[in-house]
């Protein structure tokens, strides 16, 4: 169960960093998107590379061109491109309602994301890719899902079913967000307070990032 006094003394011990660079973001995204607008559409897009590959950038999210034999910023770019549809289809759900969620395009995401740090830029028939490739910069856009850097898998209570392995299928991460949904919707007391941190942080609570919360309180 997660312990909101807890998380009020990670949310302060979190490296400053890391808080900046995705409340930066997040702020911005809040900002910009709209019910006909979102940081995904041709007018957005390339403010929301650019933004991302800063971010992801000193988060060392791609450290090496040459292992994937073309430049993995160039497969994100084309990437985003092609998952607009998809956000725009989700980026009003939260983690609270993870189960209303249509599948298509989450999964389209899934594999675009996926393929960034993959070879050659190509996606797996089988599913099966780094997790942080997928994860890191869905924290940024959507906010409802974790990170799951190493650091957060490994702290993640076994009820969770988190494999510790790098290497996810889509079907194992939905698995995972699920549970987090079903552990966070009765509790009330944590919901309240990461509404209350958003409104504080971001000056607006349309939408709460509880993945981006719940990654801190495991980091």
């Amino acid at each position: 169960m997660i312990n909101s006094k807890q998380f009020k003394e990670r949310l302060k011990s979190f490296p400053l960093k890391y808080m900046k660079d995705f409340d930066n973001f997040w702020e911005w995204k809040l900002e910009t998107e709209t019910e006909n607008e979102h940081i995904l559409d041709k007018c957005h897009q390339k403010e929301t590379y650019e933004k991302l590959c800063g971010i992801l950038r000193s988060w060392q999210y791609a450290r090496s061109r040459r292992r994937y034999e073309v430049d993995p910023w160039a497969t994100l770019k084309n990437s985003l491109t092609k998952i607009s549809n998809s956000y725009d289809q989700i980026r009003k759900y939260t983690l609270l309602e993870f189960n209303e969620v249509p599948n298509e395009p989450l999964e389209a995401i899934w594999h675009e994301l996926g393929r960034v740090k993959e070879f050659n830029g190509s996606k797996k028939s089988d599913g099966y890719y780094n997790i942080i490739s997928i994860c890191k910069p869905l924290m940024l856009l959507w906010g409802q899902t974790l990170a799951f850097d190493s650091r957060v898998r490994k702290n993640i209570s076994c009820g969770y079913n988190a494999v510790k392995n790098h290497r996810w299928k889509f079907e194992k991460w939905k698995s995972v967000i699920e549970r987090f949904q079903g552990s966070l919707n009765p509790n009330s007391e944590v919901i309240d307070l990461f509404n209350r941190v958003s409104l504080r942080k971001y000056r607006n609570d349309s939408i709460v990032p509880y993945g981006r919360f719940l990654d801190i309180y495991y980091f």
